[in-house]
């Protein structure tokens, strides 16, 4: 036998029996030491298993009992119901039902389970079911403590009565229970029936319902109220105009409708909505005057008379007083104060006049002040006072006597040191009369479920069972049993048909569908399914969190007095083993494929040639068969494993020159040879790399080609190009783009500007001022004096020749302003800047002006 756990209480082995020492020898012969240890541990381990046993069949039946699952659960309520066809609530009886039908109970005073084969008893009033004994034991215990309450001498015929524990319902002691009844009460010691609820007879209830009507319960024997009547009766509503079908017993309803019953006036009909109970009084108003006549008010429909509450107030014939009487019909009457009237003591009548007061007499007042003495004054007017005569009193305690005053109590201080009915605590009453107040103290004593205490007040005799309740869960929480308080300690948790939700222990997302359970859960039983170095998914049963045997249960103890070791366990991960998958494995240089298994796979020569293109790509690696990088791609060159190219590079450049470099992948580089090259502008010779003029085009050849100096080419303003060196198709700039500075004079050159050329070759001139027309005719009177001296002065023949030269200007001024509108680059206003001047300036000193002047344009000499 496998030991689970500590068995509760001392287990005794007896070592010194006769029976048992028969099986071991009584001697040492033959037998070594470790042989009689064998024998003596194995004798042992017998009887305690022997003991264990007994303990676990002792009390372990209540709690097989309440595990039991009943299967026919469904059929067993099915047959309960089969007379039930009722529709209306019976939630609680089926409820009561269900907990019956699978053995669900607990006794609330032993806090016990109750089995299918224990007696019970059921209370009429809250239905809970007790153990025979229990209920016995505890209404003993009831009835002693109900009858300290009142003496047996003094009442002799007390009722003597004990109460539920659940319910606090109180039986008389001759019901207290003897027998075992089934739930119905018909038959006795009943028995068990596995197709048949606990503790039930199988047959029909019959108990009167409590509806009060004339039928019985259909159920079979069953735990629990009875449902409601099944059965339909017709019944008239309060006020008589509606008749409804309605469940057996059931009262009368209303129907929504107005009463129209007549009410208690007679003439008018009650308005209110269907009632139970007579009508109220009409409540319509009439006016109607009082019985006196003083007062008319409006009153309810049906009034006969009321009284307006005000005094009569009339004249008696004394003429004196008047009448006190509240409104009333009839004469007043005489003077109440006209009839013999008595003195204060009422010893002497006399008649006196109404207005006139009657006078004490000289008696004795006499007059009862108290049960034992009278008033000794004389006669007088008003009440006697107490009565103050000294008496000999005692104490209602009895401890104490003194001499008081007969109105006035006397109260000794003595406590009172007698129990109260709590039988714990004392009176402590100042002077005790002997009956003493209930104890006003709380209990506060341990209940049977040692976790609450009493709370009632302090009383005599056992504390009622706990009321609280418990709620016994499964492990995942899903599955609640509702237990007396105390009654979780020594049950088991409840079955739940729940799947387990515990995370699992290895890798895998989910468990393996299992119930819900207390402890470890069982071991993993999923295909592995990691992912193993070589991308393959492992196909071994899950081993991430495997169970090992640290100690085994077979160890030798150390002697009798040790227990058999239990087995020790330890979860531990280990590694996915090798993987046993067939894959198709390619040779080193991937050629061709062969099978092999994942872990013994390896590469090899297939003794083809590589056939790889080298890096140069024009020729193939011949190597046989060997690694590289990529296997798989055959076009790849492997730089580090195959062949390199030795051959010299066979490509024509398209320029024409030949590469110098040895065999090598793609195009060939541009080409280095220098060669020379002519600008657009003629100007310069301009030195590339062949490879790079060939190359280019477009925009950076067009850069290339130009040196970057201002175009020498002319333009029709005798300017040169403002654009730099430019290739031949493309246009010189126009005059109207020039931006030279040129000078600019007045017809007579004496005022002059900087101007754009531009401007100069739209026609922009400078206008003679006033000022230049005065000293032009200056001039020309001064001229005409000297040429008039001069002529005067100088030979004839010294005129012939200025004559010619005058004339030989005048024909060169003439030539060059044909030539300049031939061309259209110079305007006359230019030519008169250059040619205006005195009259002996000759033409050769005009050209050299006109030769400065174009120098100073183009910046060159």
């Amino acid at each position: 036998m496998a030991w689970k756990s500590q068995p509760k209480g001392n287990v005794q082995v007896s070592h010194g029996s006769s029976k048992n020492s028969g099986s071991m020898p009584s001697s040492n012969n033959g037998y070594s030491n470790l042989q009689r240890f064998e024998a003596v541990a194995k004798q042992h381990q017998h009887g305690i298993s022997q003991k264990l046993a007994q303990l676990q069949h002792a009390i372990g039946d209540g709690d097989d009992s309440e595990d039991e699952d009943i299967e026919n659960k469904d059929a067993i309520l099915q047959q309960i119901l089969r007379n039930y066809a009722g529709s209306g609530d019976a939630s609680s009886a089926l409820r009561v039902l269900g907990n019956a039908a699978v053995g669900s109970g607990t006794c609330l005073i032993c806090i016990g389970s109750i089995r299918r084969s224990d007696a019970v008893w059921n209370c009429a009033n809250c239905s809970v079911s007790l153990h025979l004994t229990c209920t016995q034991k505890w209404a003993k215990d009831g009835v002693i403590r109900s009858s300290n309450f009142l003496s047996d001498e003094l009442f002799p015929d007390k009722d003597k009565f004990w109460a539920c524990p659940k319910c606090r319902f109180e039986y008389n002691v001759r019901d207290a229970p003897v027998r075992y009844f089934c739930f119905c009460g018909k038959t006795v010691d009943p028995k068990d029936d596995p197709w048949t609820l606990p503790h039930s007879c199988g047959e029909t209830c019959e108990k009167p319902l409590k509806s009060g009507c004339q039928h019985k319960c259909l159920l079979l024997c069953h735990p629990g109220p009875c449902p409601p009547c099944p059965a339909q009766n017709l019944v008239t509503c309060f006020c008589g105009q509606q008749k409804t079908m309605v469940r057996c017993g059931t009262a009368k309803s209303s129907c929504g409708r107005n009463c129209s019953k007549p009410l208690s006036c007679g003439k008018h009909p009650c308005s209110k909505v269907c009632h139970d109970g007579e009508c109220p009084p009409c409540p319509k108003k009439v006016s109607l005057q009082c019985v006196c006549g003083a007062e008319k008010n409006s009153q309810p429909c049906g009034t006969k008379e009321w009284h307006c509450q005000r005094p009569c107030g009339k004249r008696y014939p004394c003429g004196v007083h008047s009448c006190s009487q509240v409104c009333h019909v009839g004469d007043c009457g005489s003077c109440s104060r006209s009839f013999p009237r008595s003195c204060p003591c009422g010893k002497t009548l006399a008649v006196a006049d109404c207005t006139a007061e009657v006078l004490p007499c000289d008696n004795i007042c006499g007059k009862s002040v108290c049960p034992q003495h009278s008033c000794h004054e004389l006669c007088h007017v008003g009440d006697c006072g107490p009565c103050l005569e000294l008496v000999k009193k005692t104490c209602p305690c009895g401890a104490k006597t003194k001499q008081a005053p007969c109105s006035k109590p006397f109260v000794c201080d003595t406590k009172c040191k007698s129990h109260r009915d709590c039988e714990r605590h004392p009176c402590n009453k100042k002077c005790c009369t002997g009956r003493h107040a209930a104890c006003d103290q709380p209990c506060n004593r341990v209940l049977n479920c040692r976790t609450h205490k009493c709370e009632s007040r302090c009383h005599s005799g056992q504390c009622y069972p706990c009321t609280q309740t418990i709620d016994v869960v499964c492990a995942c929480g899903g599955t609640v049993v509702n237990v007396p308080c105390g009654r979780e300690k020594s049950m088991k948790p409840p079955k739940c048909r729940l799947l387990c939700a515990n995370p699992p222990d290895c890798h895998h997302s989910s468990r393996t569908d299992h119930y819900c359970h207390f402890g470890r859960c069982p071991p993993c039983s999923q295909m592995c399914s990691k992912t193993l170095p070589c991308s393959h998914r492992c196909t071994a049963p899950c081993h991430s969190a495997v169970e090992v045997l640290v100690r085994s249960d077979k160890e030798r103890p150390s002697g009798p007095w040790e227990m058999k070791a239990s087995p020790e366990l330890e979860v531990r991960e280990y590694p996915c083993g090798r993987c046993e998958e067939v894959v198709p494995v390619s040779c080193l240089g991937g050629h061709d494929e062969t099978p092999m298994k994942c872990c013994e796979q390896r590469m090899v020569s297939c003794g083809r040639r590589c056939g790889r293109r080298l890096e140069c790509g024009n020729h193939t690696c011949s190597l046989v068969c060997h690694a590289v990088e990529r296997p798989t791609d055959l076009e790849q060159h492997d730089p580090t494993m195959c062949e390199g190219c030795t051959s010299l590079c066979s490509h024509q450049k398209a320029c024409g020159h030949p590469c110098l470099l040895p065999c090598h992948p793609g195009a060939c580089p541009s080409c280095p040879e220098v060669v020379k090259v002519k600008c657009y502008c003629q100007s310069m010779v301009l030195r590339f790399s062949c490879g790079k003029l060939t190359s280019s085009s477009g925009e950076a050849k067009r850069e290339m080609l130009s040196c970057k100096i201002q175009c020498p080419t002319l333009m029709s303003c005798q300017h040169p190009c403002t654009k730099l060196c430019h290739p031949a198709d493309e246009p010189h700039s126009l005059p109207a783009e020039c931006k030279k500075k040129c000078a600019v004079k007045c017809d007579c050159g004496r005022i002059k500007e900087q101007q754009q050329c531009c401007k100069i070759t739209k026609g922009y001139k400078i206008a003679c001022d006033q000022e230049c027309q005065n000293i032009a005719e200056a001039n020309k009177k001064v001229s005409m004096i000297i040429d008039e001296i001069e002529k005067q002065s100088r030979p004839p023949e010294l005129n012939n020749v200025i004559l010619c030269n005058r004339m030989r200007k005048t024909k060169s001024k003439r030539h060059w302003m044909r030539r300049s509108k031939k061309n259209k680059r110079c305007k006359s206003s230019t030519i008169e800047s250059f040619v205006g001047g005195n009259d002996d300036v000759s033409g050769t000193t005009w050209m050299m002006k006109k030769r400065d002047h174009s120098f100073a344009s183009t910046g060159q000499r």
